[in-house]
Formats: C-alpha cells, structure tokens, sequence
C-alpha cells in the first residue's frame, strides 16, 4: 500500500473514532476528548516544527537536501501541510504536482494548462485527448503534492469533482476550535 493511502486511511479512523465521540450524550467526555486531541495534535505539531529547525539549523546542502525530502514524502508532506510546516508553499506544490503528472498526460496525446491556482483551488484545463484515466491521474498527482487543495476543477471534464483526500483540520478550523468540533459542526 501506498503511504497516501495508508495515510488517509488513517485519517478515516481518526474520523470515524471522532464522530463516537461526539455521539456520546456524556459532555464531559467530549470535552476531554477534544482537549486529547488538541493536545495531541499541539505536541506533534512542536515535534515536528522542532525537527525542521533543526534540519534547518544543520545548514549546508545537506540541511537544504533534507528539507526537500522532507517535503516530497508523501506522508511526511501530508503532516507538515496539516501543521503548517510545509517548506514549500500551496502554488509550489501543485506546480510540482503538474509537473510529476504531465509526462503521463503528454503520453496519451493531451496536454494540461494551469488556468488558475488560488490559495485552496486548483483550476486546469485538459487540452487534446481527454480520458477519464489522464483526470483521475491528474487528481491523484495533485492530491499527493497538495492535500490541502479544497477543490480540483478540471476543464472540459464530464464533471467537475471535488477533490477527495485529505484536508488539513487546521484550514477548517477558526484560530482556536478543536479537530473534534468540526465532526461536531459537519452534522449540524
């Protein structure tokens, strides 16, 4: 299995485990509850930050080679979008996730141009022989450069999809709500 898969299959439990919880008719338990997970996701969000000043800090080309592949991991890039750490920025990623995809597009004679990338949206457009293969490829590569994408919308598909996959909690969250509200709030 595919780190991304297993990733996000573990987002999935996490998910379901956090929709028990906030089924629960004890308050008291949901309470701690978000506070665990809150604290949980604090504490490896610092681990995490601390490790990157430290790569960071270690200088040189090999700090600099670290902390690219660092960012190209699938599942390490997933982690660092979701604490904000990433090295790269939103646009830089999707731009590396064209690129990884486009020899495929080319190959079955399409080609694919950017028509916008905003801070969660991605906006392309499919040119030459579209298949369904080449946007589900195109899907996939973006959603293993960027997660965080909130949509995918593609030119001249069947139609436009929402990007299944992983969004940070961070990026739906106000300034200081807990992961657990947002199960919370979705089934309101």
């Amino acid at each position: 299995m595919e780190p991304t898969q297993e990733f996000q299959q573990r987002i999935g439990r996490i998910e379901k485990l956090v929709e028990k919880l906030e089924s629960s008719p004890d308050k008291a338990l949901q309470s701690t509850a978000r506070d665990l997970v809150q604290s949980l996701m604090d504490l490896y969000g610092a681990g995490l930050e601390r490790i990157l000043e430290i790569v960071s800090s270690s200088g040189g080309d090999a700090g600099v080679h670290l902390l690219e592949s660092l960012g190209h991991d699938d599942l390490v890039s997933s982690l660092l979008v979701l604490h904000g750490l990433h090295p790269e920025d939103f646009e830089t990623r999707v731009r590396r996730g064209i690129e990884k995809v486009r020899p495929f597009v080319r190959s079955r004679g399409a080609g694919l141009d950017v028509v916008d990338i905003t801070s969660d949206t991605i906006r392309l457009k499919i040119t030459g022989a579209w298949s369904a293969d080449i946007e589900e490829a195109v899907r996939s590569a973006l959603l293993d450069t960027a997660p965080d994408a909130a949509e995918v919308a593609i030119e001249g598909s069947v139609g436009k999809k929402r990007t299944p996959g992983f969004v940070p909690l961070t990026s739906l969250l106000p300034a200081n709500a807990s992961p657990l509200a947002v199960a919370e709030s979705s089934r309101s």
